[in-house]
C-alpha cells in the first residue's frame, strides 16, 4: 500500500508552493531560514512515531521528514520546520501559508467527508490575530478505497513563532514552525493595531 507515500509527495509538492520552498529570486538562491532559538520549532522526537502498518508500504521516508503524533492524530514534519508568508493582498484573501495533512486511524473518509478536525494557531512571540482557514474548515484527501487523510488549509497572518494545533474531538496534536516573510513582503501585521482601513 502506498497510502502515507502518496500523501508524502503531495505534502511535499504543497510545501514547495505553500511553504517550505524559497521563492524565486532574480540573483542567487538565499540561504536556508534558520528559527531563532528562542522559537521552539518542533524537531524529531527520540522515539520516532511509526504509523500504523496498514498505513506504510515500507518504502524509507525521506532523510528530512518524520512524523508526530498518535495512532488517534499524526501528521508530518520536515526538519529545519519553517514556511514562507505573505500578506494577503485585495483579491487574494483564499490565499493560504501552508496545507497541513493530518491523519487519524479510524478515520473514514465514506462516513465523515468533512472531517470533524478543527485546527487553530497562536503566534507565541509577538502579538498577532490567531490563525485562519481562508478556504473553509477540513475536508479529505483521498488515498485510496479505504484510507484517506484530513487536509485543511492555514493562513498565518504574521510572520514569526508559530505553535498550530489539531483537535480531533479533544484528541490534540501541536507542532510549532518558525514562518519567515517573502524576501519583498509587507510585514505589517493585518488587526495586531488599531485597523483604520476605510476611515
Amino acid at each position: 500500500m502506498r497510502v502515507l507515500q502518496s500523501v508524502l509527495v503531495i505534502a511535499l509538492a504543497v510545501t514547495a508552493t505553500n511553504g517550505q520552498q524559497t521563492p524565486p529570486q532574480p540573483s542567487a538562491t538565499p540561504p536556508e531560514p534558520v528559527a531563532p532559538l528562542t522559537c521552539p520549532v518542533t524537531t524529531r522526537p527520540e522515539r520516532p512515531f511509526i504509523p500504523p502498518a496498514d498505513y506504510r508500504d515500507g518504502e524509507e521516508l525521506p532523510k528530512n521528514f518524520f512524523w508526530i503524533g498518535t495512532n488517534e492524530l499524526w501528521t508530518g514534519i520536515l526538519e529545519h520546520q519553517y514556511w514562507y508568508w505573505r500578506p494577503h493582498k485585495p483579491g487574494h484573501e483564499q490565499d493560504l501559508t501552508a496545507k497541513v495533512f493530518w491523519f487519524r486511524e479510524t478515520y473514514n473518509w465514506h462516513k465523515e467527508p468533512i472531517p470533524k478536525l478543527r485546527v487553530t494557531g497562536k503566534r507565541i512571540d509577538g502579538p498577532s490575530p490567531p490563525l485562519m482557514n481562508p478556504q473553509g474548515p477540513a475536508t479529505n484527501a483521498i488515498m485510496d478505497q479505504n484510507h484517506g487523510a484530513m487536509l485543511t488549509g492555514v493562513y498565518l497572518p504574521a510572520p514569526g513563532c508559530w505553535e498550530i494545533t489539531g483537535d480531533y474531538e479533544g484528541t490534540k496534536l501541536s507542532f510549532v514552525v518558525w514562518v519567515v516573510a517573502e524576501p519583498g513582503a509587507d510585514q505589517a501585521v493585518p488587526g495586531a493595531a488599531k485597523n483604520t482601513e476605510g476611515r
